[in-house]
């Protein structure tokens, strides 16, 4: 029988979105990208679409990982790469496709939806994120999930028992977590350890109910080697490590899928040459995925679990909820005394959003419950709003109370946005993650006052008073929820700052949470604005105030403070100013070329001899006329080159800017509408003369994709394709 090889990737990024306005706002540490999201992006998922293999230093072939590792991305993180990384989330969508046709099952798992600790969870709870979850696969994947990973592993029977009442086959989970296990008929139970437990089959969990749910546990020593020591920066050693791996039926390890290109830079390619590796005809492996694997080898052993336990905190589940030692090691010396304060807050808005919705939303629901449970299809975009209604709402419904009843669903899940596991993960309460956990709380608790509920927030500060940072600066959970939190909250006074800071007549901005229009009238500001997932609309007029404030001109608020851009907070500021530079960047560098225009017509007659430099074409308009000229087809001046090389030596801006510019114009120029790759050839040979490196990704991968699965010849000859 041949060995079996399966490589699981977990995906995940915590909800970063704001809770106002369903966006991900800029984040400084994440430089330099706009925002963490982004950023991984662009080092992890993408790549791993589109993973290099070498051969001598160059590009031999482009591989799609996703087609033949096991994985599962959370519905939070894919949400957001449907639209900001449409290309991304299409090659994850395509590598299950293909899976399907390599081994028969899909390469593609659930995930707990919020990413919650399921055993600190309720029942209730624990049955929302799974359905939610499901509906989210079968709209993205066209298909149930037969496998479905649980956060951090964290696991408990009645974890088990949910899945299994889902229908759901199997779990994967670390070795440390069986405790015993027996043979068919429950015979002869043997306690084992994460050295002595045989990982090389699937075992079968008898659940109390009678059901039963399958459950796989990866090779732990090779796991970690691949997460935590630097395994990945050599493909040929990642390969021998899993050839001397003990022979067995099935050898399987599953790390943070981060690690390929994130935590590791290139790892995604160390991954890429295993795969070239197994599939190869002499390879001593078959490579599989975990539902195909179990449909070929029935569980034949039972296996009993250590309940709440997890792969990421030796003490079980106590990481998110005490100061059980397991954090992030970057503060040895701090402590997370905070974890259990920042839990109880949670679980006081927590308890009191449950019961209002119990009592209160069966006006607006035929079964509320049920309305709850399959709100899921409605946050992939499966159904939209009137629709789900139409099916769940008692009849005769006005307008208004068609708004309260979404409002009641969104209250639910802003609340269960907060449990996200990161919150409690690393070392400090003022880390973003806490924060974005406190901020989702703050979304719930104010829908919960909006819709007639108690108002709790006192009982939260309570709590908080608790949880101390171990940044003095901070203080505790109050005072960070008072100087941190609730300045976060977005209302009509922010929408009407940005259209008096601005100096705009007239100003749209369309978020995934809010869209609002601003105008300005004579001495008035006039905000109209949406909640589209509430079916919420108002309307406001404030006064323009006649002192500056940030930047630009205020408004004056009910109370008569003047308020200007400093109000919205530095996120939203950041996102502001990024979208006017982004919106107003194409026709700044569009009067440039233009006007540098007669400039580049007499490049040739610049230099005379022994001139270093030229007497005209380096100012303000020497930007559009370097671009021009490594954009051209015109030929090569020595002297002129010589001196732009040198220019762009001593200004990294100025090299920044050129760079990102060529980058668009290739970006335009192997479109497949456009095609002409011979020109792009010729650009990226110039700017590699004068020492311009632009960034060659999305080129390298639409030639790929454009030549089928090769590098057609004539292209190689124009383009250096090294890795990169």
């Amino acid at each position: 029988m041949p060995r079996h090889l399966c490589i699981h990737g977990h995906f995940y990024q915590p909800p970063r979105f704001d809770p106002w306005l369903e966006e991900v706002l800029p984040e400084a540490s994440a430089a330099p990208f706009p925002d963490w999201n982004q950023r991984i992006t662009r080092e992890s998922y993408d790549p791993l679409g589109f993973a290099r293999i070498l051969e001598h230093g160059r590009i031999e072939s482009i591989i799609n990982c996703y087609e033949y590792i096991n994985f599962n991305f959370g519905p939070t993180i894919l949400r957001w790469m449907a639209t900001h990384s449409p290309g991304t989330y299409q090659r994850i969508l395509e590598g299950d496709r293909k899976s399907m046709e390599h081994f028969g099952r899909g390469n593609a798992m659930a995930q707990i939806y919020h990413h919650i600790i399921m055993p600190l969870s309720t029942d209730e709870d624990r049955e929302v994120e799974i359905q939610w979850s499901i509906q989210d696969f079968e709209y993205r994947f066209g298909r149930s999930p037969e496998g479905f990973w649980l956060s951090e592993t964290a696991v408990s029977t009645p974890d088990l028992e949910a899945l299994a009442r889902a229908g759901i086959k199997f779990t994967v989970l670390s070795p440390g977590q069986a405790r015993e296990i027996s043979g068919p008929e429950g015979e002869n139970w043997t306690g084992v350890t994460e050295d002595t437990l045989p990982k090389d089959r699937p075992y079968k969990v008898r659940l109390p109910s009678g059901l039963e749910i399958g459950v796989f546990f990866y090779d732990g020593p090779l796991s970690q080697a691949v997460a935590f020591e630097n395994l990945l920066a050599d493909g040929e050693e990642f390969w021998q490590r899993i050839v001397s791996a003990q022979d067995q039926n099935l050898l399987s390890l599953a790390t943070d899928g981060e690690s390929y290109g994130h935590h590791f830079k290139f790892g995604e390619m160390a991954l890429a040459y295993v795969l070239k590796r197994a599939l190869s005809q002499d390879s001593p492996f078959k490579l599989t995925n975990f539902a195909a694997y179990l449909a070929n080898h029935p569980p034949e052993h039972l296996v009993k679990i250590h309940e709440k336990s997890s792969w990421s905190c030796v003490h079980g589940v106590k990481r998110w909820q005490d100061d059980c030692g397991c954090s992030a090691g970057e503060h040895p010396e701090w402590n997370q005394l905070w974890r259990r304060p920042l839990r109880r807050s949670l679980n006081v808005i927590r308890y009191y959003v449950d019961e209002h919705f119990r009592k209160c939303s069966r006006d607006l629901f035929k079964n509320p419950r049920q309305a709850l449970l399959d709100y899921g299809r409605c946050l992939c975009g499966s159904v939209d709003r009137k629709g789900f209604l139409a099916g769940h709402q008692r009849s005769g419904l006005t307008e208004t109370e068609q708004a309260r009843a979404l409002k009641y669903l969104e209250m639910q899940r802003m609340s269960l946005a907060s449990f996200a596991s990161c919150a409690w993960f690393f070392d400090d309460l003022g880390r973003i993650e806490p924060l974005n956990a406190l901020g989702y709380g703050l979304r719930a608790m104010d829908m919960l006052r909006d819709l007639e509920g108690p108002d709790v927030e006192h009982l939260v500060l309570e709590v908080l008073e608790e949880a101390r940072s171990n940044d003095k600066r901070l203080g505790d959970g109050a005072r960070i929820w008072r100087e941190r939190i609730v300045p976060g909250r977005m209302d009509s006074v922010k929408m009407a700052v940005l259209g008096a800071s601005l100096q705009q007549d007239r100003k749209s901005y369309v978020f995934p949470g809010l869209e609002f229009d601003i105008r300005r009238k004579e001495s008035n500001i006039e905000v109209n604005y949406r909640w589209p997932c509430l079916f919420e609309e108002g309307s406001d007029v404030f006064t323009l105030a006649g002192e500056e404030g940030f930047a630009g001109y205020g408004v004056k608020n009910r109370d008569g403070h003047i308020l200007g851009l400093e109000e919205l907070g530095k996120k939203l500021r950041d996102y502001i100013f990024r979208s006017l530079d982004q919106e107003h960047e194409p026709q700044v560098f569009a009067c440039l070329m233009h006007a540098s225009e007669p400039l580049d017509m007499s490049a040739e007659e610049k230099f005379e001899s022994g001139q270093k430099e030229p007497v005209a074409g380096k100012g303000l308009l020497s930007a559009g006329l370097l671009v021009r000229y490594l954009c051209s087809v015109r030929k090569e001046l020595p002297d002129w080159g010589a001196y732009w090389q040198h220019v762009l030596e001593k200004n990294p801006f100025l090299a920044g800017l050129i760079k990102f510019r060529v980058e668009q114009e290739l970006d335009r120029l192997t479109s497949p509408e456009t095609g002409a790759w011979d020109r792009a050839g010729m650009i990226v040979q110039r700017c590699r003369r004068m020492k311009v490196y632009p960034d060659l990704y999305r080129v390298q991968n639409r030639i790929w994709l454009a030549g089928q699965g090769r590098f057609p010849e004539n292209i190689l000859e124009k383009f250096d394709f090294k890795a990169g």
